[in-house]
């Protein structure tokens, strides 16, 4: 595909091998530890289509403007056609001038999985931790090599109703050099870290199922009314949110654990002070960070990428 006007077009293979997760998982932190606030981000909005959704991402930094526009068409897996996909456009910020174009869909598989394991470093993620996976889709994928660039798991478990994508993830794993295995909710007990990246409306497992002292990542769902984790288990553990007006808006597991009185508002923990102040972080309590993916987020990886690979 080539390139609208004078942007350069940034290929997935430029974004995730040659960029790779690594340094996109540092320009993450580097956003936040130079000081921008997440709370500043302009708002995503949301079109509906006949087939689908449509999610408008426009975001801007002092530096580079980006603009997201990525659709969600559920019907599409049936069709062997991605359920997700989109185009990601950045313009410098001066004057406004496409510099650079990339996948919309490949950018967000990308920047969901490196601001987890950028997030999941600062929640005290062991070096060798027992990784549990529900999900075997794009997500889950990109999940593991996310945290596999950040530590070097002891044992992955992977959980998804498919059985079927879960042994084509667990080859396409070991085609890249990591040794997975179809899991159970049993493995819940034992796991220092779980991420949940599903499309399920209800939670996955039931709260006493979890170790707590473990991490729980939940990034499947940028819903009001949709949630992977129960609100129970919300209230056992600290809750970290990318930020506090996205939460409340779109952040179903969020938002319906403090609906059920387990969670409440003055409790949860915006991100941004894992890397700005000195939060203490108890790595013998449960700790859970709810992501529904915020547009600074892709303006700091492509933008990362595109000073390096210009």
């Amino acid at each position: 595909m080539s390139a609208i006007g004078p942007a350069k077009w940034i290929s997935d293979q430029e974004l995730f091998v040659k960029f790779g997760y690594r340094k996109a998982i540092e320009a993450i932190s580097h956003a936040l530890t130079g000081g921008f606030d997440p709370a500043t981000d302009k708002p995503r909005s949301f079109v509906e289509f006949a087939s689908g959704q449509g999610l408008v991402m426009p975001s801007e930094n002092a530096e580079f403007v980006g603009l997201k526009f990525v659709t969600v068409a559920p019907k599409n897996p049936a069709k062997n056609i991605p359920r997700i996909q989109g185009i990601y456009t950045l313009f410098d910020a001066k004057t406004l001038t496409p510099l650079a174009q990339c996948d919309g869909a490949a950018l967000t598989l990308l920047r969901t999985s490196c601001v987890t394991a950028a997030m999941v470093q600062k929640l005290d993620l062991p070096e060798n931790p027992k990784l549990v996976v529900f999900g075997s889709g794009p997500q889950a994928f990109a999940h593991i090599l996310a945290i596999s660039a950040v530590s070097t798991p002891s044992g992955i478990r992977i959980l998804a109703r498919n059985t079927s994508g879960v042994e084509k993830l667990i080859v396409e794993l070991r085609s890249h050099g990591i040794e997975a295995a179809a899991g159970s909710t049993k493995d819940l007990a034992e796991a220092d870290l779980v991420i949940t990246a599903t499309t399920a409306r209800e939670p996955l497992f039931a709260a006493e199922q979890v170790q707590k002292t473990a991490i729980v990542a939940a990034i499947g769902s940028h819903e009001p009314n949709a949630r992977e984790l129960p609100g129970n288990l919300m209230g056992i553990g600290t809750v970290f949110i990318e930020d506090l007006s996205a939460a409340l808006r779109e952040a179903g597991d969020v938002i319906m654990a403090i609906n059920e009185g387990f969670v409440a508002v003055e409790d949860l923990v915006e991100v941004k002070k894992l890397f700005t102040s000195d939060q203490k972080i108890d790595s013998r309590s449960l700790r859970i960070y709810k992501s529904s993916g915020m547009p600074w987020q892709d303006l700091a990886i492509v933008g990362a990428a595109y000073k390096a690979l210009i």
